[in-house]
C-alpha cells in the first residue's frame, strides 16, 4: 500500500525538471540534491555547483514529518 501525506500538493515537482539531471545546467552528476525554487514553489535537482552559485534563489525543503515509529528503521 503506497504512503499517502495530506500535504502532496505541497512536494509536486516543477514541470521543467527530470530527476536524473541538473535543472539548471542540464548537466548528470552522480549527487543531484532536492531543493525548493522560490520563484514557482517547485522542487527541483540541483548539482552542487549550481546550488551554491544560486543559493538565493532556492530552499532546502525538510519540513515532511515522518511516518513510522521514531528510533526504528527497516
Amino acid at each position: 500500500m503506497p504512503i499517502i501525506y495530506d500535504d502532496e500538493k505541497s512536494y509536486l515537482f516543477h514541470d521543467k525538471d527530470t530527476p536524473d539531471k541538473c535543472f539548471m545546467c542540464s548537466k548528470n552528476t552522480a549527487t543531484l540534491l532536492v531543493f525548493r525554487q522560490i520563484a514557482s514553489m517547485k522542487l527541483v535537482h540541483l548539482c552542487q555547483d549550481c546550488i551554491c552559485d544560486n543559493l538565493g534563489d532556492y530552499l532546502l525543503d525538510n519540513t515532511r514529518p515522518w511516518l513510522g515509529e521514531k528510533g526504528k528503521f527497516g
